[in-house]
């Protein structure tokens, strides 16, 4: 079967850049109808940090543009930043552009996001180009990706870009990733998916429209300021276009650890940014798809063939790629082009796992919708482990796939829930009777609001601690149905219970029985496939309790995990926790397995 999968992917990445070159040639062939006559005033914004290649020829680029009215401010964050005497020399030699300097510190996360909400606010002009500092322009750059905004219904203008003066190898693969594979994959994004998101070598906006997403300071927390801008621009209702104009990105000599984790960085950008686009990426991995097909068809002829066909097809459209960009740099290394995509899958897998990304030196955690936490602000000691991300990133897919979602928005809740059916028959304690096909809530535990335990095990602080939150949610999913008619026929709720051995058996039938559930065992079946889902099931569960709890699971007594569903009546929910009930209790019943001592002192600092 896996042959076969492989096989399958492998056939469809051929057909994808086929195609993708298809849609450049057509792009790139289409006769350019820009209005010269519309050359409104333009303010170029350059947050800068620190010196690039060949920096100052890049800024100079800048000043020679063929227009007639622009200025451009460069921001720099740092007043001793060893880039503000190439700036000083540029206001000295160019007299007649104004050029400015702005020196002030920034707040927000995103360093070029909250300098740019600085230029902003100062720049002059209603026209605003933005670029990052690596870039090289011609004279007839300005009018080229300000004359698509003669049309009011386009709100954003963005740029493809290619690498130029790769001095080391890992600078020549990567002008080859932006050539020959990032800048054919766009254009196929443009294609299929609509242009919902920008590009840092070029966005040329208005400022009333930056405006009305409520400018930079909006997304200066955000990792992808580039495909934020983008996507609220076009959610808006204004349209974002792909100039034809490519921008030239002078590489210098990077090192490979810069190279990877800028890549990296760049891959958990758009795995965050779009979800559901990143695993399409697949099919431009051609050579390694093709490679791991020889793997398993054990090295047959066969396999050796699809890799050939692979390798040159790659090499075929790349070389018409780089003549329809005119793209000399990338042509020059096509020879080592299956080396770059066997790195480019490498950055792919690393983008799959993980939270944390290296930014010009500083280090920052990736929350969940993008936007950036620098690591000194978290953050559990151990969290930089990649397995551990790993077993997070299944768990944020698997919860997408399931489609699990939060009732509430109030932070103490730590059940998510998804809709679904009893796979059995089922006898509560409260005489509910549920069938086999009846409707019922799938109760899932939202691992990163369950309370840490303790390293010593778990005590009376603890477990109140947990008894107060569980409570709550429950509060708030018996408020949740009792206001959502859609849930009317929904007649119990159940669930995996998110513990492991520390807190034994006895402990955790009395806190859910006294939450007003019922504990059934699960009964796997036997046999040897039985026994191996099982097997991989309790290591996905020990998994996610090692990634999020790890001191719950007590190593030396685990052996296995004694799996129980957890079950409660629609009717018990609403009398314990409903407005018709009793409603929650705070404390509760202590639990069983602490000291009169524990309780009494826990309880005297509480005021119980």
């Amino acid at each position: 079967m896996a042959v076969e999968f492989f096989l399958l992917f492998t056939c469809m990445s051929w057909i994808y850049w086929l195609a993708a070159y298809a849609w450049l040639r057509a792009f790139f062939r289409h006769e350019r109808r820009e209005d010269n006559s519309y050359q409104p005033p333009v303010s170029i914004l350059k947050p800068v940090k620190n010196i690039d290649a060949q920096a100052y020829e890049n800024f100079k680029s800048f000043c020679l543009q063929d227009y007639p009215q622009f200025e451009i401010l460069f921001g720099v964050a740092d007043p001793n930043d060893p880039v503000i005497p190439l700036i000083r020399r540029l206001q000295r030699e160019f007299s007649r552009v104004s050029i400015s300097l702005v020196v002030e510190a920034v707040h927000g996360a995103n360093r070029k996001a909250s300098m740019l909400h600085i230029l902003s606010g100062k720049a002059r002009y209603p026209v605003l180009a933005i670029s990052d500092s690596d870039m090289r322009v011609t004279p007839d750059y300005l009018n080229r990706v300000v004359a698509p905004l003669a049309d009011p219904q386009v709100g954003l203008v963005t740029c493809l870009y290619k690498g130029k003066m790769a001095q080391t190898f890992t600078a020549q693969l990567e002008a080859l990733h932006m050539g020959v594979t990032f800048l054919p994959s766009v254009i196929v994004a443009r294609k299929v998916l609509n242009m919902h998101f920008a590009m840092g070598a070029t966005q040329v906006t208005r400022k009333s429209d930056l405006a009305r997403i409520g400018g930079f300071a909006a997304i200066a927390d955000y990792l992808a300021d580039d495909y934020q801008l983008g996507s609220r621009i076009a959610e808006s209702g204004m349209l974002v276009v792909l100039s034809d104009y490519v921008v030239n990105c002078v590489l210098g000599g990077t090192t490979f650890s810069e190279q990877w984790h800028r890549e990296v960085r760049w891959s958990h950008c758009s795995r965050i940014s779009r979800p559901f686009e990143y695993p399409g990426l697949i099919l431009s991995f051609s050579t390694p798809l093709a490679t791991i097909l020889l793997l398993l068809s054990g090295l047959a002829w066969w396999g050796w063939s699809a890799l050939a066909a692979s390798i040159l097809l790659r090499w075929a459209l790349g070389y018409l790629i780089t003549l329809r960009t005119d793209d000399p740099e990338a042509r020059r290394w096509l020879l080592y082009l299956p080396v770059r995509d066997y790195l480019s899958c490498l950055v792919w897998c690393a983008g799959l796992v993980g939270r944390y990304v290296t930014w010009r030196g500083e280090r920052f955690w990736l929350h969940s919708d993008g936007r950036l936490v620098p690591v000194s602000a978290k953050e559990p000691a151990d969290a930089g482990s990649w397995l551990k991300n790993f077993v997070r990133a299944i768990d944020h897919f698997l919860i997408d796939y399931y489609q699990i979602y939060a009732f509430t928005q109030d932070e103490g809740c730590m059940l998510r829930i998804s809709k679904a059916e009893a796979d059995k028959d089922i006898q509560l304690s409260d005489g509910a009777c549920i069938r086999s096909g009846d409707p019922i809530l799938e109760l899932h535990f939202w691992n990163e609001r369950i309370p840490p335990m303790p390293e010593e095990g778990p005590n009376l602080a603890w477990a109140l601690k947990f008894q107060r939150k569980a409570r709550r949610s429950l509060q708030l999913l018996a408020q949740y149905l009792e206001s959502n008619p859609d849930f009317d026929d929904v007649l119990a709720m159940s669930g995996d219970p998110p513990f492991a051995s520390r807190l034994g058996s006895v402990n955790l039938t009395v806190m859910v029985r006294g939450w007003g559930f019922d504990l059934i065992p699960i009964h796997e079946g036997s046999g040897l496939l039985k026994g191996f889902a099982e097997f991989w099931v309790d290591v996905y569960a020990m998994g996610l309790l090692w990634a999020y709890n790890p001191a719950s699971i007590e190593r030396k007594r685990f052996q296995g995990m004694k799996r129980e569903e957890l079950w409660i009546s629609r009717q018990t929910l609403m009398q314990k926790y409903g407005s018709s009930g009793v409603g929650p209790q705070v404390v509760g019943r202590p639990v069983t397995g602490f000291s009169h001592d524990e309780i009494r002192t826990v309880n005297e600092e509480s005021g119980h």
